[in-house]
């Protein structure tokens, strides 16, 4: 999960993002919602393939508490079927 965190951005090693556009209110120009990559980081391939790698590990993450999530649920199901109907 480190490694997400460190590609998105929250690590202080690069320079800043253009988030907001500078003026504070957000209601600025067109181009002030749009997040611009470093240029340090757009010809760098193995940055970029840390960057993937990074999400494919928060996904697989996910994908796991999502499994553990439906398995307890159907176990409290199961459990509370059985009651119901005098089982174990």
């Amino acid at each position: 999960m480190r490694d997400l965190e460190e590609f998105r951005g929250s690590s202080a090693a690069g320079p800043p993002r253009n988030v907001g556009g500078g003026n504070g209110g957000g209601g600025g120009s067109a181009g002030s919602s749009a997040v611009t990559t470093p240029s340090w980081w757009a010809g760098d391939p193995e940055a970029k393939r840390r960057r993937r790698v990074a999400a494919y590990k928060a996904y697989a993450v996910e994908a796991r508490v999502k499994a553990s999530l439906r398995r307890g649920l159907r176990w409290i199901k199961d459990r509370c079927t059985g009651i119901v109907h005098h089982r174990r």
